[in-house]
């Protein structure tokens, strides 16, 4: 299985935010980000921004859960085929932290899973 076709490109980075509204805000008006979208797909509120065509995520805290993987939360992996990629994880028996990918609605994917150094990474697919 080529590695190249399907690892695509990075799609985000996931920061942690103590105070979405104040991060919103200060990404956009002190860093001049431009603010891509608004999601809540579980029990955490996600903003998408992106600067010079990177896009960040800023990860609402809840629950005082502030960094328990760190400020920055995940690096997210784009990829168009998540199955053949989660598929390709397993093959290499990376600790993967679901079992299957959640839906994010509109056909977008993600897959959460650990790299070697406990890190939190993320497959995307949209």
């Amino acid at each position: 299985m080529e590695t190249n076709t399907l690892f695509t490109g990075v799609e985000h980075i996931g920061i942690k935010a103590l105070e979405m509204e104040r991060a919103i805000q200060f990404y956009i008006e002190v860093l001049g980000f431009k603010f891509l979208h608004r999601i809540k797909p579980g029990e955490v509120e996600l903003a998408f921004l992106e600067l010079g065509g990177t896009i960040i995520e800023l990860v609402e805290v809840v629950d005082g859960r502030q960094f328990e993987d760190g400020v920055v939360n995940h690096l997210a992996i784009r990829v168009p085929d998540i199955i053949k990629a989660i598929e390709h994880l397993r093959d290499h028996q990376v600790e993967l932290t679901t079992s299957e990918p959640m839906s994010l609605g509109e056909g977008r994917y993600n897959f959460f899973f650990r790299g070697p150094s406990g890190e939190k990474l993320e497959l995307y697919q949209a």
